[in-house]
């Protein structure tokens, strides 16, 4: 506990000294103030400012402020480490005879942070290190007026030493909407120089031990990397084979699909500005190293062989993963007589999307008439031209340790040329086209989409490693047995066999299904989400990236920033973070979202979907505190909201 004398003291000599910023440091050396009132050294903010671990940007130090307004205003800088939130601060010292009492905390947040007569003005000054940035920033759910920003803004000023560096970030889209009012005042800066500017970004905040190899994307078919490896690439791919790392020297966004692979994967990952030619790299480039991603800086070492073992059997389930299948259910099944628990027999996402029908209340805006082609169909295409046996042979000469890494690659592409170019049966094919018939206009584009049993599985996810296709009647029945052949055959993708090699799946009981549905032309924007705060779980949040057109948001590049939401659940009121805009909406001007890729009443109707799916699937699981789901949507001609899957979040 802090001697109150000498908080007193310091009290008193900063409020006698005022912000004369030819003073010294305020703190006297070997002190440990739990708050002061002047900033007029480094060494001050160095004592007071947290390299938190929730912070949305890396290399960042944060320093909590608060203004007391009921005190002529005066101004504390807290302890943030010590109180990372401003109400324990308050509670401790500012609860006095004469004022507004603190009250308990969720009074305290309703008050000033939501209410015009409020006692305390409440922020942040944080020092953004790669930008060489200093920004006071109010919360997202703040609801301050413009003239609150404005005061609260010149009193944190002049009490810093820096002060005359300080810039005002507005983080919601309600303090975006009070700019005009703003910046003819103070000096702003836009959320999107603060992203553009990193140099060091974690996605996955996790350890990994792997041979480190540099990759151009380019090369990545030729050239391959292994479960063993961590890669650096130049660019962020659309895909990656299991690895026991990522650095790439392009930006991500937390949901892009690689960063959910290494957070399925429990592998680590980080970007890293110029990491392709980075000196401290290269050298270890060959070297078996040991790779640590923090929330603020990241480690990288040589590391010994039986550590690396050691982490590369944690990555493996200790027994064989065996799939479970039901083959026996042999007609085509619409999605209004399936739920969750039919996912042996139609694969998991078929089983996720009939399941969200069963949300009540309002229905789900789903792919209209959509049906399931089970397990059985794909069986009966291996048995009917003797692929099975193909398979039978491949998968032993695997478990004999026979096959280079070329030859097994070989062997699948032959097996799944087999599976391509065999005949469906005639009977098969001409169930699913009138199915197709009955539903949809010959002209109707549809999405055969893969599902399978090796997905969403308590060890292994499966997410991303087959392949979706696109057909229509109005193309012919040829068109409509190509697409099935190959999402069939994508079950004997090249990824996706070493991928369930290493987590020790049972390929001999692998099944694929096809789920079919009209496909989503003319989209306006697409995006997706997880129902929970990916930098903070103790401020629950639906974490949201959207893009405008069909640009893709999972696999982003740095020419193309998707728009990312933090949409709070925790507020009084909805209230949401924006920690970058889409960098395709900057030049328009006749966008109806305005800056944003939605309005905030369709951000407002997508958050409620998402907490519908969330609080429907949540009981059908394992129990878990960080339980959310993965859900992908699009926002359709007409501004219409469509759903198109949802899957548990895994991490490992």
């Amino acid at each position: 506990m802090r001697v109150p004398l000498l908080i007193a003291t310091l009290a008193l000599v900063a409020g006698a000294c005022g912000a004369d910023k030819s003073q010294e440091c305020t703190v006297p050396e070997g002190a440990d103030p739990d708050w002061i009132r002047v900033i007029r050294c480094q060494a001050d903010y160095d004592l007071l400012t947290s390299d938190r671990e929730d912070a949305v940007f890396a290399h960042t130090a944060t320093l909590n402020f608060l203004i007391d307004r009921e005190d002529g205003d005066r101004v504390y800088f807290i302890n943030t480490e010590r109180f990372d939130l401003h109400y324990f601060f308050a509670a401790q010292y500012l609860d006095v005879p004469d004022r507004t009492p603190v009250g308990t905390h969720g009074e305290f947040n309703t008050l000033n942070y939501r209410r015009e007569n409020r006692r305390f003005l409440l922020g942040k000054v944080m020092h953004y290190q790669d930008q060489g940035l200093l920004t006071l920033e109010m919360s997202a759910g703040d609801t301050a007026s413009a003239d609150m920003i404005v005061d609260a803004y010149g009193l944190v000023k002049k009490s810093l030493f820096d002060g005359d560096a300080l810039l005002y970030r507005p983080v919601s889209n309600d303090q975006e909407a009070m700019l005009d009012q703003i910046a003819a005042r103070i000096p702003v800066i836009h959320t999107e120089d603060v992203f553009q500017g990193q140099s060091y970004q974690p996605l996955n905040t996790v350890v990994g031990y792997g041979t480190l190899q540099f990759r151009r994307v380019a090369e990545l078919s030729g050239r391959p990397v292994g479960p063993t490896d961590i890669v650096v690439l130049d660019r962020v791919p659309n895909d990656v084979s299991l690895v026991s790392g990522i650095v790439t020297d392009e930006f991500q966004t937390p949901l892009s699909h690689v960063n959910l692979l290494s957070k399925n994967r429990g592998t680590p990952n980080m970007a890293l500005a110029g990491a392709f030619d980075d000196d401290e790299l290269r050298a270890l480039e060959g070297r078996l190293v040991r790779l640590q991603v923090g929330p603020q800086d990241y480690s990288i070492e040589e590391a010994e062989l039986s550590e690396a073992q050691d982490f590369w059997d944690s990555m493996r389930p200790v027994d064989t993963l065996v799939p479970v299948f039901d083959a026996s259910v042999d007609r085509l099944l619409d999605l209004s007589e399936l739920g969750i628990a039919d996912s042996v027999i139609v694969g998991a996402k078929a089983a996720n999307m009939a399941e969200m029908g069963k949300i009540e209340g309002t229905p789900l805006p789903l792919p209209e008439a959509a049906f399931a082609v089970p397990f059985a169909f794909y069986q009966r295409h291996l048995q009917a031209n003797g692929i099975d046996l193909l398979i039978d042979a491949l998968l032993s000469d695997v478990a004999a340790n026979t096959l280079s890494a070329d030859e097994l690659r070989a062997r699948l592409f032959d097996l799944r040329w087999r599976i391509f170019t065999a005949p469906i049966d005639p009977d098969d094919l001409a169930a699913i086209v009138a199915a197709m018939s009955t539903r949809w206009p010959a002209e109707q584009d549809l999405r055969f989409r893969s599902s399978t049993n090796v997905e969403d599985l308590a060890d292994f996810n499966g997410a991303g490693l087959y392949t979706s296709a696109g057909a229509s009647r109005g193309e012919g029945e040829g068109a409509v047995a190509d697409a099935l052949r190959v999402v069939w055959a994508s079950a004997w993708n090249h990824q996706a066999f070493v991928e369930r090699e290493f987590y020790r799946v049972d390929h001999s009981k692998v099944r694929m299904a096809v789920l079919i549905h009209p496909a989503f032309v003319d989209e306006l924007a697409n995006g997706v989400a997880v129902t929970i705060n990916e930098f903070a779980q103790n401020r629950p949040a639906f974490y949201i990236n959207s893009q405008v057109g069909e640009v893709s948001v999972t696999n982003p590049t740095g020419q193309a920033v998707p728009e990312q939401i933090l949409y709070y659940t925790w507020y009084e009121e909805p209230e949401y973070e924006v920690i970058t805009r889409s960098s395709l909406l900057r030049d328009q001007t006749d966008w109806p979202g305005g800056p944003s890729v939605f309005t905030p009443e369709e951000l407002s109707e997508l958050a409620d979907l998402l907490e519908r799916i969330h609080n429907h699937f949540r009981p059908l699981y394992p129990p878990r505190a960080d339980f959310a789901m993965d859900v992908e949507f699009k926002l359709g001609p007409g501004r219409k909201i469509f759903i198109k899957q949802a899957r548990p979040l895994a991490g490992r």
